[in-house]
């Protein structure tokens, strides 16, 4: 599988900056109204991994800048070609959280942390000699801490979208949702 996602991160950037000049211009720094996000994440690992991600902005008017976001990705059940009549299969899944400072009402750069979770799913090919007897599965799980960072931005009033990168996993991370 080809990723683009450097590609396509730079691109968001890329037009993160045209519209950060815009904001720069906007007094609207000053008078950021409080409001929550709620996304919907694709994180583009191995398998793929699907999640949502909640995202309120302080309604404190003292840091009515800062926010701060937690998420939760998982990815599907991958099986995994063994010799029959062993079964294996995979699993991934990651929670993130961090903070995030809005530039302005519309345009919001996020760093956190992630918890990276791989766990491999397996029969040890033996299995009990009774009626209906089944394999007895093992569990070997590697979970991993790094690093994320990226931006969002309010295309339609409401409309959020988000691009991201993950430093453990190195991929990106794309958000679509609406704010409230």
């Amino acid at each position: 599988m080809t990723r683009f996602y450097p590609l396509s991160l730079s691109a968001f950037l890329g037009i993160s900056v045209l519209c950060l000049s815009n904001v720069a211009i906007s007094a609207e720094h000053d008078k950021l109204k409080p409001e929550i996000a709620l996304l919907v994440d694709y994180v583009d690992t191995t398998t793929g991994m699907w999640g949502l991600t909640i995202a309120p902005r302080h309604f404190d008017p003292d840091y009515s800048d800062w926010g701060y976001y937690i998420g939760y990705s998982k990815g599907d059940e991958t099986a995994i070609e063994v010799p029959k009549p062993a079964e294996s299969y995979l699993k991934e899944y990651m929670w993130r959280f961090g903070i995030s400072y809005s530039f302005s009402q519309d345009f919001s750069f996020y760093t956190g942390a992630t918890a990276y979770t791989f766990e491999t799913n397996y029969t040890n090919n033996i299995s009990p000699r009774d009626v209906n007897g089944k394999p007895t599965w093992e569990r070997s799980r590697d979970r991993n801490w790094g690093a994320e960072f990226g931006l969002r931005y309010d295309l339609v009033k409401g409309v959020i979208i988000g691009a991201g990168y993950d430093t453990y996993t190195q991929a990106a991370i794309f958000s679509i949702g609406f704010s409230m």
